[in-house]
Parts: structure tokens; C-alpha cells; sequence
């Protein structure tokens, strides 16, 4: 399967497990990453173009204090058109990296990860747990494989993911070569 999610739960190693199998790819690269920057108040969740490294987009502020999550659904519409939609023209591999409940309300952001999924483009991605009806779309998509990580597999997964990546023509750096 071409389109490969992992997801787990939060602080488990999605993420970190991700830019390890990044680092292990010798092919051109579009799509995004996310970031959290922490405040003493504040966790700020930032959208990191790997299209074009110079493009960063914040799509939610967390204030711990009040419990809320702000964010602009508009910022979705720009990752789509900035990011994706030029993404998926142009890369060997996309990266979408989270995905979860904030892109409940973004139709066309859904639109354009949907359209991507239905590419040639092989996707490699994270999913967070949540029950949202999007994340439900993509898991029950039958050309998605979605590897559930934990304390015990995660240390595992990354040769299994490359070696499916490169099934799917992905180009790996060679194992002399492979970077830590």
C-alpha cells in the first residue's frame, strides 16, 4: 500500500519516528511537519512546509491555563494551496505529519489530503488518535496501511517502514550511507 499512516498514543513517538525514516530517503520531499513550541502558558502548534522549508504556518495556540485551543481554519486553506496542492505535482514523497482534529472543519484542506491519497504519490503520515469522522475516512481507506506504535514496536518500526516505502519506489539512502 502506498499510503502508510502510524499513530499511537500522544508522546509515544509518532513524530520522532517519522523524521528518523525522513533522514533515510534519498528522493524529493513535499508535504509538512508539524512543531510544538511550548510557553510557560502556551503550546503552539506550527505547520513546517517541506515543499519549501522557508514556509511556516501556525495553526492552533493551546492556553493551558483556560483549557482552549484557537485556531484559524483559513490557515488550513493556505497549507493546501501552498503546500499540498503544489506537493502533489512535484514530489516523490508526501509527508503529512499530523493529522487529527483541528482539519475537521477545513473542507478544502480534507479535499486536497483525500486527492492526495487518490494519487500515485506514495504518502507517509501521522495519524493522531481521535475519533474524528476525517481520520475514520482515511483509516478505513483500503490502499492505507496504519501501524499502530508503542513502547514495545516503535523502536522496530523503522525498517519496516522503509522497506515499505520501498516497495512502493521510494528511494532510501544507501545503508553505508544511512544517516542516524
Amino acid at each position: 500500500m502506498k499510503n502508510i499512516f502510524i499513530t499511537g498514543e500522544r508522546g509515544i513517538g509518532k513524530s520522532t519516528l517519522l523524521e528518523k525514516i525522513i533522514k533515510n530517503v534519498d528522493c524529493s520531499i513535499g508535504g509538512f511537519i508539524q512543531e510544538k513550541i511550548f510557553t510557560d502558558k502556551t503550546t503552539c502548534f506550527n505547520v513546517v512546509s517541506l515543499y519549501n522549508l522557508e514556509d511556516s504556518y501556525t495553526i492552533g495556540i493551546y492556553h493551558r491555563e483556560k483549557d482552549v485551543l484557537y485556531s484559524d481554519m483559513n490557515v488550513f486553506n493556505s497549507i493546501s494551496k501552498n503546500i499540498l496542492l503544489k506537493s502533489l505535482g512535484d514530489r516523490e514523497l508526501i509527508i503529512l505529519d499530523e493529522l487529527g482534529f483541528m482539519e475537521e472543519n477545513s473542507p478544502l484542506f480534507k479535499d486536497t489530503i483525500i486527492k492526495i491519497l487518490n494519487c500515485d504519490t506514495p504518502v507517509l503520515g501521522v495519524l493522531k488518535e481521535c475519533d474524528t469522522n476525517f481520520i475514520q475516512q482515511i483509516k478505513m481507506r483500503e490502499d492505507v496501511n496504519v501501524i499502530r506504535i508503542n513502547e514495545n514496536n516503535r523502536n522496530s518500526m523503522e525498517d519496516k517502514i522503509l522497506n515499505m516505502l520501498k516497495i512502493n519506489n521510494v528511494n532510501l539512502v544507501p545503508i553505508t550511507n544511512k544517516k542516524d
